[in-house]
């Protein structure tokens, strides 16, 4: 059974955001990830524009896996069927946010995917009806999260 999808509140610095302009979608997948493909069909079929970067050839960078990365939630931003994961033995064992950053930027497939930004919140995975509510909540105008069912959660700076 597939993990439900998180949804983040991000704390991104004026200077994070001039990379993209507000309200533009970044979304990074892997051809090869059926909850990509599916990510992409849905927004495709809703009409959203969003900027495709492939997550391995043009990984995101560590200043913004440390801000979507919970260290309470390490767990649930990790793709537990790469073999990272599996030669790591992360299943078995506690590992840290710098570790779990370190070895998805050695490793991009480490990442859960998709991993879709927008504005200052990011959501990983893929739910139809979470991810149009996703999309379409206009960043100025939130004040809490976008609340998924138990796994929205606020970043800390």
């Amino acid at each position: 059974m597939a993990e439900p999808p998180l949804c983040y509140y991000l704390p991104l610095t004026i200077n994070a955001l001039r990379s993209t302009q507000m309200g533009e979608i970044v979304l990074y997948a892997k051809k090869s990830c059926a909850q990509c493909k599916k990510a992409i069909a849905f927004l495709n079929k809703k009409g959203v524009k969003y900027q495709l970067k492939d997550i391995v050839q043009e990984p995101p960078p560590r200043s913004l896996l440390e801000k979507v990365i919970k260290a309470e939630n390490i767990y649930a931003s990790l793709n537990q069927r790469s073999t990272t994961y599996k030669d790591n033995s992360l299943g078995k064992r506690r590992t840290t946010k710098n570790e779990a950053i370190r070895l998805m930027l050695k490793d991009p497939n480490l990442i859960k995917r998709p991993l879709i930004i927008r504005d200052n919140r990011a959501y990983q995975g893929f739910d139809e009806k979470s991810l149009i509510e996703f999309v379409n909540s206009a960043a100025a105008n939130l004040s809490l999260p976008v609340t998924l069912p138990e796994v929205a959660v606020e970043l800390a700076n």
